[in-house]
């Protein structure tokens, strides 16, 4: 993939934990009164996870770059307020969406992935991974696009969310 975007999304206090990875881990938001935040996902935060709590197993079919101990880390920052991961891709391959999301400690939207090119594309956006796991959250809109309402439009890598988002401090 040319470009990667990978993040976690929920409130401040599900992301929190994952900041003890990785001294550089931000949280942002996309707006400066948005009430749910981001956390760009990137290689240092997964590997030290990994070198505190083993790599786990890279699930074949989920379709996502999430181990099963990104995953059960996930569930267990869940149980503060409810978490989606989100990951899309676009390169000369094609483009691809795939969400996830946990709620209460356990896996509450199960994986799943969309390749957006060909007949994939003219699905309604209401049924596209990141809309899906958005509405999950509890984000609403008018448009059948929750990812454009909500401020992902326009993000292609993690380092868009870097550069354009607001930074919460820990």
């Amino acid at each position: 993939m040319d470009t990667l975007l990978q993040m976690f999304a929920a409130q401040p206090a599900a992301l929190r934990p994952f900041l003890d990875f990785d001294a550089a881990a931000r949280l942002y938001t996309l707006t400066p009164d948005a009430d749910i935040a981001l956390l760009p996902f990137d290689e240092a935060i997964q590997d030290a996870m990994h070198r505190r709590f083993g790599t786990g197993d890279w699930p074949p079919s989920q379709g996502m770059l999430l181990s099963t101990t990104d995953q059960a880390f996930a569930a267990e920052c869940s149980r503060a307020a409810p978490l989606i991961y989100v990951e899309c891709g676009a390169g000369s391959g094609g483009h691809f969406q795939s969400a996830a999301g946990w709620q209460m400690g356990r896996l509450a939207m199960s994986p799943v992935s969309l390749d957006l090119t060909g007949a994939a594309a003219a699905r309604p956006r209401s049924l596209w991974p990141v809309n899906a796991a958005l509405r999950f959250l509890g984000v609403r809109c008018d448009l059948d696009d929750e990812a454009t309402a909500f401020g992902l439009a326009g993000l292609a890598a993690n380092g868009d969310i870097h550069a354009r988002g607001w930074p919460l401090r820990p």
